[in-house]
């Protein structure tokens, strides 16, 4: 019972420790989601290119130099200034600077926040592109709407069209895009091979040393770094944020090592860094497993890959912890019968 509470305890503790550093930044990223909102065409001169990022998560825009470009708030004020010479300017009066920091707009606006107001401009780029979170492009629900549960969830719907306003040296001018909802990726094979790799590594792990399960919970941690890194890099510079992709694997590649550094000595407390290593590791690829089912994800892998890795991450850490726990069980049942009460730990 003593081994038991021990493992209840460092698990508890290990995810914490995760799930305290992946927490996100103040920004809001792009995640994988079921929803792609398109450009359709630009009405007007003044952009040289506009996309939309992370499915819908923002917009992407670059001017054309030589002409002043500006995006229209919600409420028709000036939002963004693109400017001749490429430097790029947010009002930080204007109520959409506040309402696009979260997703579903749920924020306070300060008292500064006023479309009548005169603008007051604060520089954040310089290469004539910027991006930002615009809700004329996404559904303002977690909900989705009606139409998708009309279709069951099985079919691509189109959710809605949208525009965004402009002003492009004094002339009107827009951006047309449309919003559709995709059918879920079918996450069962992924699940099943989380499930192949959980009982293998179980099996396996049983069988052998501190320093085998070490060197497999590194191998584990740095494929999850990797995905990690894919995923900070499909992001736009405005939302790269250090969040669950980033800062969890690197802790546990640092409990990694120290297993290793330990094994040399002492098994017990190698396998320790090891179990505190694999819950963390198992509480990553939880909070990461909505890749194995949305269709659209923010990495620069393939999609197919990026799913593979949470999959055999996810059922390896598990299995690393599954094994331990049983390693530990069975030798303090044997010590138990041999009438040594010394748990094993």
């Amino acid at each position: 019972m003593a081994g038991a509470r021990r493992i209840l305890l460092v698990g508890m503790a290990a995810a914490a420790l995760v799930l305290f550093a992946t927490a996100p930044a103040s920004a809001d990223p792009a995640t994988p989601t079921n929803y792609r909102s398109q450009v359709v065409y630009v009405e007007g001169p003044g952009v040289a290119a506009v996309e939309i990022v992370g499915g819908d998560a923002f917009v992407r825009l670059a001017a054309v130099s030589g002409v002043k470009l500006e995006v229209l708030g919600y409420e028709g004020e000036e939002y963004i200034r693109f400017d001749p010479d490429g430097a790029v300017y947010v009002n930080q009066r204007s109520p959409a600077k506040y309402l696009n920091d979260d997703r579903y707009a749920n924020v306070e606006l300060p008292a500064e926040a006023d479309a009548e107001a005169t603008p007051h401009w604060e520089a954040v780029s310089a290469d004539g592109t910027y991006s930002w979170h615009d809700h004329r492009t996404h559904w303002m629900s977690p909900t989705p709407p009606a139409v998708v549960g009309e279709a069951n969830g099985t079919q691509t719907v189109r959710i809605f069209d949208w525009t965004l306003p402009l002003r492009v040296d004094g002339d009107d001018g827009k951006i047309v895009g449309t919003l559709t909802w995709i059918p879920s990726t079918a996450g069962l094979p992924w699940f099943a091979l989380s499930v192949v790799m959980l009982a293998v590594v179980a099996a396996g792990s049983m069988r052998v040393d501190a320093r085998s399960r070490a060197v497999l919970l590194l191998a584990l941690s740095v494929a999850a770094l990797g995905a990690g890194l894919a995923s900070m890099a499909s992001q736009p510079p405005e939302g790269r944020v250090f969040g669950v992709d980033l800062l969890g694997p690197p802790v546990i590649i640092g409990v990694s090592i120290l297993a290793l550094a330990q094994a040399k000595g002492s098994g017990r407390t190698a396998t320790r860094y090891v179990l505190i290593g694999s819950v963390g590791l198992a509480v990553w690829g939880v909070v990461r497993g909505g890749v194995l089912t949305h269709p659209i994800l923010p990495t620069v892998f393939p999609y197919a890959l990026d799913r593979l890795i949470v999959a055999v991450v996810l059922g390896g850490a598990l299995g690393l912890v599954a094994g331990i726990a049983l390693s530990i069980t069975l030798e303090n049942r044997s010590r138990r019968i041999s009438g040594d009460e010394h748990p094993a730990s």
